[in-house]
């Protein structure tokens, strides 16, 4: 991976943890490695633990579309191991004016 993709992934990770924060959820951990893979964000809200994955992008691009069939098994799979009951999306697209942000529950 390159490094401006990693300081993207960083970018949306910290933009997705403020969001979430915002919205009364509580960041457990960030970046949590399970086996082979890891999760991006480790949260609680009230009782429920649940993982959020962070696609993000800049310019045009849809970064719903970046969380295919595929990352939502492999997503899924790590969450189940780490007793997450809840797999949300946070969706961002980065535009040199604003930070576009979407959140989608149950996303996996």
């Amino acid at each position: 991976m390159s490094e401006y993709r990693r300081r993207l992934g960083r970018t949306g990770e910290m933009v997705a943890a403020r969001f979430l924060q915002r919205h009364g959820i509580e960041i457990l951990a960030r970046n949590v490695a399970v086996g082979p893979g890891e999760l991006d964000i480790l949260a609680r809200q009230g009782t429920t633990r649940l993982v959020v994955e962070v696609r993000t992008v800049t310019g045009r691009e849809d970064p719903l579309s970046a969380f295919d069939a595929r990352k939502r098994a492999q997503v899924a799979r790590l969450a189940h191991r780490v007793g997450a009951a809840r797999v949300d999306l946070v969706a961002i697209r980065l535009t040199p004016e604003a930070a576009e942000v979407r959140w989608v529950r149950a996303a996996a």
